[in-house]
């Protein structure tokens, strides 16, 4: 499903507020991937996988992913955002939402995130 076609949810209040937690090293319970630097490292625990993100080009929402089923060995997708029943909120990854991925073989859809941490690049 083409990017275009999603309703974003979120301000720039709360990208700010995320970010303000990400660089303060402390769990968030959401994270923006626009506000993220490449290098950046997101693990994801969802209710049956755990997964780990490398963030390739945050504004782009392109990540390298590996875990589970799905990325055993790694492979760049495209975060579209956190899903719910109300829509998607393009560009998150949020506590109690699922994850939305587009790949090389299709779209992806996660199962319930249960927890994430962000660590940002050093140097």
């Amino acid at each position: 499903m083409p990017s275009n076609e999603h309703t974003a949810i979120g301000t720039i209040s709360d990208i700010t507020k995320n970010l303000e937690r990400v660089e303060a090293g402390s769990p968030s319970l959401s994270v923006a991937l626009p506000s993220l630097s490449p290098g950046t490292h997101i693990t994801v625990h969802t209710r049956n996988t755990c997964y780990r993100m490398e963030v390739m080009d945050g504004s782009a929402r392109r990540v390298m992913i590996s875990g589970g089923l799905l990325f055993p060995q790694g492979d760049e997708v495209e975060v579209i955002g956190a899903t719910d029943d109300e829509g998607v909120r393009v560009g998150w990854i949020v506590e109690g939402f699922q994850i939305e991925l587009s790949t090389a073989r299709g779209p992806v859809l996660t199962s319930i995130v249960e927890s994430l941490s962000v660590r940002q690049r050093e140097g």
